[in-house]
């Protein structure tokens, strides 16, 4: 039975080889035509245990609804040719009970209503692809995965590159396609910040200074191309700027004292629904006197501050906490006590998490492979470094790697070093003296990005992005 279904099959569609029914224009190369065998499977022996009268009956009934409902959706526009040829086909097919018989009848039914209907076989237009040209397929769907600076300098390729980069559309794409880690904003105390590039040619910013900003200002957080600024020549009033393109805003005063060193996190994330680029800041901080741990949070959305209800009383009187790390709507800060303080941004509950016993001096929180790790450089001996990375709820081991770093230009030996950030899940920054480094995991390379650095500074990795901020209203 499956060798003559086959054959029938086989002698039918030979009949549309024949009439050489194309699917494109005769001079459009855009689509590959394909055998039509590719899209049958060819039965088996194993195929005639599974069959049974049940399973024949349906196969039948399917057939007969597929092809009438193929004539009945096109009745009105059916000749009386098609309208005979119709009841004739219902009627062998009533009186037919051989599955082989009934599937060459179906596929003749296909064939007279193909006749009467010419459109039936044809490739539907909307769907044909239009013909592009390559600068059209890299502007549309290459440039958004590029970073800032290198947009910036394409726009000098033509009009239509200049009109397309500088388009608000492109600046949102470009925000959650690219969010790769670019390089560092470094400030010692309230000196002017430098930014250091991984990338001299691909990553960089027109004013690494920030003077685009009303007063001098220290960089509190960084997240995904937005930079949080608090100014220090008056009242202390935070800005969210955007360095590349120089947009600012001036935010809310909070309603609570955040102290001269605040705990405040930025938490952006860029997607396609954020077209406004809203953001989140969240500022852990303890009332004077009261060892407790308050949460207070500012929306870019609605344009004001409000104090959560979770509290930590875990930390103690004395712990302080540590700059501050976000990802994934959780928020991180290192204590002083050897913890983790983190807050889930959705639900906005605390929790206390377990820091290595050897933390302190030299690590740093991070992300890496999606998760959070804490990253810590250390001094061994010689030229000899080590860099841990521990992982996991329990912050466990998860890598001990020895590094040898040789002496700089002066001949010195350097036993101050720490731990930066990770840059990817292969790429671990630490600073040594006065030298920033990149040591590749898998190649097992150090590689110099910047001299003399300052060793006691703010280091924050920094996304080179085109985000757009909100207008103010």
């Amino acid at each position: 039975m499956a060798i003559k279904i086959w054959d029938k099959l086989s002698s039918i569609m030979a009949q549309f080889e024949d009439n050489k029914m194309e699917y494109a224009d005769d001079d459009d190369d855009s689509y590959d035509m394909v055998s039509w065998k590719e899209f049958f499977i060819i039965p088996t022996d194993s195929d005639k245990e599974d069959s049974s009268d049940e399973i024949k009956s349906r196969k039948n009934e399917s057939w007969k609804e597929f092809c009438l409902s193929s004539i009945d959706s096109d009745k009105e526009d059916s000749s009386a040719e098609s309208k005979s040829q119709k009841n004739e086909l219902e009627s062998e097919a009533s009186s037919s009970d051989d599955e082989t018989d009934m599937i060459e009848l179906q596929f003749d039914r296909v064939l007279a209503y193909g006749k009467v209907n010419p459109t039936l076989f044809e490739f539907p237009a909307h769907v044909k692809r239009k013909d592009t040209e390559i600068k059209d397929v890299v502007k549309n769907h290459v440039l958004p995965f590029l970073p800032a600076k290198s947009l910036i300098r394409f726009r000098t390729i033509s009009k239509d590159w200049d009109k397309w980069i500088s388009s608000p559309f492109l600046a949102h794409a470009q925000s959650y396609s690219f969010q790769k880690v670019s390089g560092f904003f470094c400030q010692p105390g309230d000196c002017t910040p430098t930014f250091i590039t991984l990338d001299q040619h691909a990553y960089g910013i027109p004013s690494t200074s920030l003077e685009f900003l009303p007063e001098p200002t220290v960089i509190r957080s960084s997240c995904n191309g937005l930079l949080l600024c608090q100014g220090h020549d008056g009242e202390n009033v935070y800005y969210i700027c955007n360095p590349v393109n120089k947009e600012w805003r001036v935010l809310p005063r909070p309603n609570y004292y955040h102290q001269s060193e605040p705990a405040i996190v930025l938490a952006f994330e860029p997607w396609e629904l954020n077209i406004a680029a809203h953001f989140e800041l969240i500022c852990a901080f303890p009332l004077i006197d009261v060892p407790i741990v308050y949460f207070e949070i500012y929306s870019s959305e609605k344009r004001s501050w409000r104090c959560s209800t979770a509290s930590c009383i875990e930390l103690g009187e004395l712990t302080t906490l540590k700059g501050g790390f976000y990802m994934k709507g959780m928020v991180y800060w290192e204590t002083s006590s050897g913890n983790v303080l983190a807050f889930d941004m959705k639900n906005e509950i605390c929790g206390i998490l377990p820091l290595p016993c050897v933390s302190g001096e030299g690590g740093v929180l991070a992300q890496r492979q999606g998760e959070l790790c804490y990253v810590q450089a250390r001094y061994q001996k010689g030229n000899d470094y080590a860099i841990a990375i521990y992982a996991g709820m329990e912050m466990s081991l998860k890598h001990n790697i020895a590094v040898k770093i040789e002496r700089d230009q002066g001949g010195l030996t350097h036993h101050q070093c720490r731990a930066l950030a990770c840059v990817n899940d292969d790429v671990v920054m630490i600073l040594v003296g006065m030298v920033v480094y990149s040591y590749h995991l898998r190649e097992q390379k150090v590689e110099v990005i910047s001299r003399r650095q300052d060793f006691g500074g703010r280091y924050l990795p920094y996304v080179n992005s085109l985000v757009l901020l909100a207008p103010e209203y």
